[in-house]
């Protein structure tokens, strides 16, 4: 693993919580990389997943197959940012959403096992988990407000602002999707 990709992971985690050197230190030696192309799966509808990873570079996408059929995209995630299926892992369920590479990528993970072990031997750790699900949960918040109190050309509009350029490298399909509408709305908007 390159020592730049591991500063870029900490860098990112510190935003959740001051995480000391020997702390670092100690996660670092069970960081492990892995490369995803175009399309393959970080964690597939119905598995179970036990990593938690940062993206180093590309871009995914988090969706769930309906019991219709349809495609529902949850969110994107892109260099930078993190990747778990963490309410799952919390309720020891099987996941309930996939999360797939729409671009080539590279990501640095490590076992949740390994974070909880972590957690008992320094509160930075849990000071992390915190943050992290308090991120998320104002994520999920925001997304749940803007269905319940904005039209479609809004939601659009706060997309294009919160993932930008992504249009570049996104399927209108999946951006309709993202958005709750049918295509043909999104190329009306």
């Amino acid at each position: 693993m390159k020592r730049d990709q591991e500063e870029r992971l900490f860098q990112t985690l510190a935003r959740y919580a001051d995480i000391h050197v020997g702390e670092q230190r100690t996660l670092g030696v069970k960081l492990r990389s892995q490369e995803l192309k175009k399309n393959d799966y970080f964690i597939r509808q119905g598995g179970q997943n036990r990593r938690i990873a940062f993206i180093v570079s590309g871009l995914f996408r988090v969706y769930c197959i309906d019991e219709s059929g349809s495609d529902k995209t949850l969110a994107f995630r892109d260099q930078g940012r993190l990747l778990a299926a963490y309410s799952p892992f919390i309720q020891r369920k099987d996941v309930w959403y996939s999360i797939q590479a729409l671009t080539d990528a590279e990501i640095i993970y490590f076992e949740f096992a390994e974070l909880i072990s972590l957690m008992g031997q320094h509160p930075c750790w849990e000071t992390l988990e915190k943050n992290y699900i308090i991120e998320l949960f104002i994520e999920k918040e925001d997304r749940e407000r803007s269905f319940l109190l904005e039209d479609a050309a809004t939601r659009y509009t706060l997309f294009c602002k919160r993932y930008p350029a992504i249009e570049k490298k996104v399927s209108q399909f999946y951006i309709a999707s993202y958005l709750g509408i049918s295509p043909v709305s999104l190329s009306r908007i």
